[in-house]
């Protein structure tokens, strides 16, 4: 996976070392130079980019390989910046996935409304994230050789959608279609019936890839 890392700070350098050791390829963008020279000398034997310059800058992105980047992961000190660089990403760029680290956690909401991807605080979580996304697509890789019609996929329980506040039993799921796991802040619950989804929840379901397809237009449309 291509993966670009804005701010080559204390995270980003953690980052590039722990993903690159998961034989990611790196790109870095960090504006200040002595800090290049830095990651340059101790970083030579990864397989990383380094681009100098200033991540919310459209022409320094697109200079340090932006489209060809999977993910975007801002992880400056300024949240400002980092929120910038990821709009930039996700909608000047077309990258698929952005994850910002936020200093301030008041600024969570703002961002997911934004349109940032994963928003966090923990750097160990970041690198938690890229492993996670890329187990989910090794899995559905294996259930599209083996099954075409059969696939695994995550929501999250929005405020005001079908599954808030409902219990398993009166979601109506299609025979075709199991969920098979509710996500809870540090918790994992195996639903029964009588499990009650929460807004912020995240629910696995596993299924024929059609009925996946309606319920999931169905509580995108809630």
């Amino acid at each position: 996976m291509r993966i670009m890392i804005i701010g080559g700070g204390n995270v980003g350098y953690y980052l590039t070392k722990s993903l690159s050791a998961e034989k990611h390829h790196i790109m870095i963008v960090e504006k200040d130079s002595s800090r290049c020279e830095q990651i340059s000398s101790d970083l030579s034997s990864k397989r990383i980019e380094l681009t100098h310059g200033d991540g919310t800058d459209v022409e320094c992105l697109r200079e340090a390989g932006i489209f060809h980047t999977d993910v975007l992961i801002a992880v400056t000190g300024h949240d400002q910046n980092n929120l910038a660089a990821c709009q930039l990403a996700k909608d000047y760029f077309g990258v698929k996935q952005t994850i910002s680290r936020v200093k301030n956690p008041k600024n969570i909401r703002v961002f997911e409304k934004l349109g940032v991807d994963s928003v966090i605080s923990s750097t160990e979580r970041i690198a938690g994230i890229i492993d996670r996304e890329l187990d989910w697509a090794d899995v559905n890789k294996l259930l599209k050789e083996r099954s075409f019609n059969v696939r695994l996929q995550e929501i999250t329980v929005e405020q005001g959608s079908n599954f808030e506040r409902k219990r398993l039993k009166d979601l109506g799921l299609p025979k075709g279609l199991i969920l098979i796991a509710v996500l809870r802040g540090d918790q994992a619950i195996i639903p029964n019936g009588e499990t009650r989804l929460e807004t912020g929840d995240l629910v696995i379901l596993w299924g024929d890839a059609s009925d996946m397809a309606n319920t999931l237009e169905q509580h995108a449309n809630s």
